[in-house]
């Protein structure tokens, strides 16, 4: 499941040496990187698409194509830098019956924590109420659990002491390869990214059936469950509070109680940021920022004074900090993804496109800013290239994400005189999409 220390064990996987999934994107909600392939979670996205599901919502029945299996066969033997390909996604829980279709081999290992745990963690990093959450993981971890009573493998209590998550782990990597570097695969776990803990049990839907399953799923561990230092909740309850009441210097003391009391500075700073912007206290927000500089990941604290200099329309300084953001060694995708907008928020029409093109190649879902670079075409008066690069954003985007975008690209050819081409257009997406009305809307206005 999402946000249960699936990125640590991969991150310790890949420094032993075992496997690899390529560069380590990072977000601000996982600083040294998800370790996941995009060619595998988009081919989970495909599957779960064609199954007529998504990742907030698991299809009833698993079904894919004869070109999905070929992909996924691929994938199962590919090689990385000499090494065995690392698929690691919480989606390949929902789609489970795909990748046990394969006649490939392949090793598995699992991991599990505490589902408040989790479900705090989605709601600090995502803004997901606690009983989605809950359901979230209920929903994966039925898998899990059904899934390895028939095929047993390694699994990982994240929830442990950390010498006893490292041993954990050694003992699933002995049991897969010969020799592995045991020196980087401790180090690789770093417990102070761990930020949220399952404690103070709060009275939300479908937690108690939740916490059953973890403990059926967490019984073979050996030891205690780690007492970690709470994440500090109630300032964090108090800061929100003060926030609303627009009492903004009683909210600044409560979220410089809150950094005081963790020792990954970003697991508070970016909630607490966010929610400053969107209360307006935008001076408040960077006064803070620069107050936690050092603390930060390089790179950070840019793309955070960079947020909020853009919620204020200030582009031109939020280039300067964006590309500053994206300079470092390992930038923060949030900063490659938002420096096309501010380039072309301060006039710099060519490098703002140029950027996005690049953003468009990383990105999971590429036909979003393949999307927005066609519109800007179109308002910088070159239409065909819109509708080129339209073209090619509906050719990346799922079939339920099509019906939109062909309706904006109808509405071009609209424009330019061809209702034949047009009309094609919605009528294909009205097939993909049926639930989208504009399409309706606008084959009516045409016929």
């Amino acid at each position: 499941m999402h946000r249960s220390g699936t990125s640590c064990l991969a991150g310790m996987l890949a420094a032993a040496g075992l496997a690899s999934a390529g560069e380590a994107v990072r977000n601000w909600d996982n600083a040294r990187g998800h370790h996941e392939m995009l060619d595998a979670i988009r081919l989970n996205e495909a599957v779960l698409a064609h199954s007529g599901g998504h990742w907030l919502s698991p299809p009833r029945d698993v079904r894919w194509t004869d070109e999905h299996a070929a992909a996924r066969d691929r994938l199962l033997a590919a090689r990385i830098a000499g090494r065995p390909a690392l698929l690691k996604d919480p989606r390949t829980l929902l789609v489970l019956p795909f990748w046990r279709a394969s006649r490939v081999p392949y090793h598995v290992i699992a991991i599990v924590r505490h589902p408040l745990a989790v479900a705090r963690s989605q709601e600090s990093w995502r803004g997901t109420p606690l009983a989605e959450g809950i359901a979230l993981w209920t929903a994966h971890n039925r898998v899990l659990a059904e899934d390895r009573e028939r095929h047993g493998y390694p699994l990982i209590d994240f929830e442990q002491p950390r010498l006893a998550v490292i041993d954990a782990v050694r003992a699933a990597c002995a049991a897969i390869a010969p020799s592995f570097d045991e020196a980087a695969l401790a180090a690789a776990y770093e417990e102070q990214l761990v930020h949220h803990d399952p404690g103070d049990l709060p009275d939300v839907e479908g937690l108690p059936e939740a916490i059953a399953l973890y403990e059926q799923l967490a019984r073979s561990s050996a030891g205690s469950p780690e007492s970690r230092r709470s994440f500090p909740r109630a300032e964090l309850a108090a800061f929100d509070e003060a926030l609303r009441d627009r009492e903004i210097g009683k909210a600044l003391d409560a979220a410089r109680a809150a950094l005081a009391s963790v020792a990954d500075a970003a697991a508070v700073i970016v909630p607490v940021a966010t929610s400053l912007v969107r209360h307006r206290a935008l001076a408040e927000a960077r006064t803070l920022i620069e107050e936690l500089a050092a603390r930060l990941d390089d790179g950070l604290a840019d793309l955070l004074h960079a947020k909020v200099l853009l919620a204020n329309g200030d582009a031109p300084r939020a280039v300067t900090h964006l590309e500053a953001a994206c300079a470092v060694e390992r930038p923060f995708f949030q900063a490659r993804h938002l420096l096309p907008q501010a380039l072309r928020g301060a006039g710099r029409h060519a490098d703002a496109r140029e950027a996005l093109r690049r953003v468009a190649g990383e990105t999971l879902y590429p036909h979003g800013p393949l999307a927005t670079l066609a519109e800007w075409s179109w308002l910088d008066g070159e239409p065909e290239q819109a509708l080129a690069e339209m073209a090619r954003a509906i050719a990346s985007a799922p079939p339920h994400r099509r019906g939109r975008l062909r309706t904006r690209r109808a509405e071009w050819l609209i424009a330019r005189g061809d209702t034949a081409a047009a009309r094609a257009e919605l009528v294909q997406g009205i097939d993909e999409d049926p639930g989208y009305a504009r399409s309706r809307d606008v084959l009516a206005r045409l016929a």
